[in-house]
């Protein structure tokens, strides 16, 4: 299998990789930190990435930063002497896989390159495998909360229910307000602590053992309330609204002002005929937190 290397350096250490004709190596070549991280965003994937202490464009420790929000790739450095330890700072910050002379031989280098790759193939096994448990688990490994499986499967059991024996049942929406830019700005780190915060919220709000609460999608948790008209549910809804407002979220000794809106919607036994099926309870649901989420921070009842 032919084990792709992006080469993020200078002409003249470039010129080494982009004259390799290694069967078990492709080299990709970039002068600039730039170019290097469009490659690595782009479509092809790369098993190792190394890089120089020095780069034209960008200081090394924004590169690995960057680097290592786009891709897992295996990376190493090529230092200097003179830039051992701040080359070894760098590796326990950034979790570089190994650091290498700029002058090493072709063995040694051979040697880390498969190294390293075989690291990142671990790294992918690792990914897939937690991929397919999570697929079949019913809860999110991150919050503890159901998946989308098992919401679509319950939720039809708990409707028909409600349906069948004329009982209220009420859906909560609820999504957090710039989670993209959290993460973006603070790290996936900060995101992480964001989404257990909302979910220990919820879990404070809803009763045990008759609601719950399933994360839809990577910013989104919709709670599910038996036996509760639409009203009540809107109330449990300006409670956790509160709390997570009150989430004492930080990035080192930054605060970070986190806020969630939430669309309500529900089934009500004196209109039987709306509401009577998932796809239309969240789908008004929906676009009850859509208008919340114009001005955020906010709670909306559809009935």
């Amino acid at each position: 299998m032919i084990k792709r290397v992006l080469v993020a350096a200078g002409p003249s250490v470039l010129s080494r990789f982009c004259a390799e004709n290694s069967t078990d190596f492709e080299f990709t070549c970039a002068e600039t930190a730039a170019d290097a991280l469009a490659a690595l965003d782009g479509s092809r994937q790369h098993s190792v990435l190394i890089s120089t202490m020095a780069l034209p464009d960008m200081e090394i420790s924004e590169f690995l930063e960057q680097a290592a929000r786009l891709s897992r790739t295996s990376r190493i450095l090529l230092v200097d002497r003179e830039e051992n330890d701040a080359a070894m700072e760098l590796a326990n910050r950034y979790g570089i896989f190994r650091l290498l002379p700029v002058t090493c031989d072709d063995g040694m280098l051979a040697t880390a390159l498969n190294d390293a790759a075989r690291q990142f193939c671990l790294v992918v096994r690792e990914r897939q495998m937690r991929e397919k448990i999570k697929k079949l688990s019913p809860t999110d490994a991150l919050t503890g909360c159901y998946t989308p499986r098992y919401l679509r499967e319950r939720l039809t059991t708990e409707l028909q229910r409600s349906v069948r024996y004329s009982h209220y049942l009420s859906v909560i929406f609820g999504d957090i307000d710039r989670l993209k830019a959290i993460n973006d700005t603070h790290g996936h780190r900060v995101g992480d602590q964001v989404l257990t915060g909302f979910s220990l919220a919820a879990m404070q709000v809803i009763r045990e053992g008759v609601d719950w609460i399933t994360r839809w999608d990577e910013d989104a948790f919709i709670i599910v309330l038996p036996e509760t008209p639409i009203r009540g549910a809107g109330i449990v809804a300006e409670r956790l609204r509160g709390l997570v407002a009150d989430l004492d979220i930080r990035d080192r000794d930054t605060r970070i002002q986190v806020t969630a809106s939430f669309g309500v919607s529900g089934f009500a036994p004196e209109i039987p005929e709306r509401n009577c099926r998932v796809r239309d309870l969240l789908t008004i649901a929906g676009r009850c937190l859509a208008q919340a989420k114009a001005g955020g921070n906010r709670v909306l009842c559809c009935p």
